[in-house]
């Protein structure tokens, strides 16, 4: 039995290094998935949930994060209006596909930039 009969072979070595901004993309992506579990548990989502909040009017809204810090997805825009727990996980879904795709690397950049400034020496 020939393994290349068993498995698509390829002769592409492991990169040494990634690019930053797709371990960037990769961490966010990790992070909404983690999100996403923890809204499959049930129908509606954990109060523990640090991204997503009830308004006292019932309405859902999503702060996506990067570490602690909120990405500022537009100018002075960091939050997404969902209506309900479905349209939470559906915004998340939905910005794992822009995060997959390399659309959100500019906003990823600008938080990473922004965690790293409070890191510098005075």
């Amino acid at each position: 039995m020939s393994l290349s009969k068993e498995f698509d072979l390829s002769a592409i070595a492991k990169p040494k290094s990634l690019s930053a901004s797709h371990l960037r993309r990769q961490k966010f992506i990790a992070a909404i998935e983690k999100q996403l579990a923890a809204a499959r548990v049930g129908d509606a989502l954990p109060k523990a949930s640090s991204w997503a909040w009830q308004s006292e009017a019932g309405e859902w809204f999503l702060s996506p994060r990067y570490g602690r810090a909120a990405l500022e997805l537009a100018d002075g825009m960091a939050t997404i209006k969902c209506g309900d727990a479905k349209g939470v996980v559906q915004s998340l879904q939905k910005l794992k596909s822009l995060a997959q795709d390399g659309q959100l690397d500019e906003v990823l950049e600008a938080a990473a930039l922004a965690i790293r400034s409070r890191f510098a020496k005075a």
